[in-house]
């Protein structure tokens, strides 16, 4: 699959079924982040996968302490200094769009921390499957720091749970258990940290589909009418 290729971040293995399983493990850190690097050769590989399209695509994390804790933010000081700040916004929004639009099943299998660009990157597969370990906690923390999802999840996440939800995680910032995810629709299946690739390749084989509750009040909730009622929530 990615013969001429090589990458310092990122890992795969192809079975029989065509399924392509995907192991983050950024080299050199105990926590998968993103750092320029690592996005790169992401978007390396997305570029392959349009190509020579796989029958799916399962995103996993190779290390311990969680999925992917988000952006590398000791990156942001040097793109103030180069004003590279919006050209680095832009390739991730890029990334993660390619990433989006791959037309096979794309799978987050998500164990532990799963954190603001790791949430974005949730957000641009089709599914996600999460762990039911304690230590599995999904969101977007970015107002916490003065800033806000970047790279598609403000879009992406009031289609998936519906405006309401959405706002109110974007802009407290807090944290959802995996069974809390799955009742709110952000993931659509948990299962144990042992089965969850296993999990992954079977959504990939057999997709489901959100439940007619779930799609209404995406749609409901994102017209212009009850964007407008939602707007004080956001002003405030």
């Amino acid at each position: 699959m990615f013969e001429g290729l090589r990458f310092k971040h990122w890992s795969s293995e192809q079975d029989a079924d065509r399924i392509v399983v995907l192991t983050i493990d950024r080299a050199g850190s105990s926590v998968n982040t993103f750092a320029r690097e690592v996005l790169d050769e992401l978007n390396e590989i997305v570029e392959r996968l349009s190509f020579e399209l796989p029958k799916g695509v399962v995103i996993r994390s190779g290390k311990t302490a969680g999925f992917i804790a988000g952006a590398d933010i000791s990156e942001f000081e040097s793109y103030g200094r180069s004003g590279s700040v919006l050209d680095a916004i832009s390739f991730g929004q890029g990334v993660m769009q390619h990433l989006s639009r791959l037309r096979c099943p794309t799978v987050a299998a998500i164990h532990g921390h799963c954190m603001g660009g790791g949430t974005e990157l949730a957000l641009a597969c089709r599914n996600r499957v999460a762990s039911r370990d304690p230590s599995t906690r999904i969101g977007l923390p970015e107002v916490k720091l003065g800033i806000f999802p970047a790279w598609g999840g403000s879009a992406r996440l009031p289609y998936l749970i519906g405006a309401p939800k959405a706002l109110e995680l974007m802009l407290s910032g807090r944290t959802v258990s995996a069974e809390q995810a799955r009742a709110i629709g952000l993931v659509d299946a948990v299962t144990s940290a042992e089965m969850l690739v296993e999990r992954a390749r079977e959504i990939v084989r057999r997709p489901p589909s959100r439940s007619l509750q779930q799609r209404l009040s995406a749609w409901a909730t994102n017209i212009w009418p009850a964007r407008q009622l939602l707007a004080p929530m956001v002003r405030k």
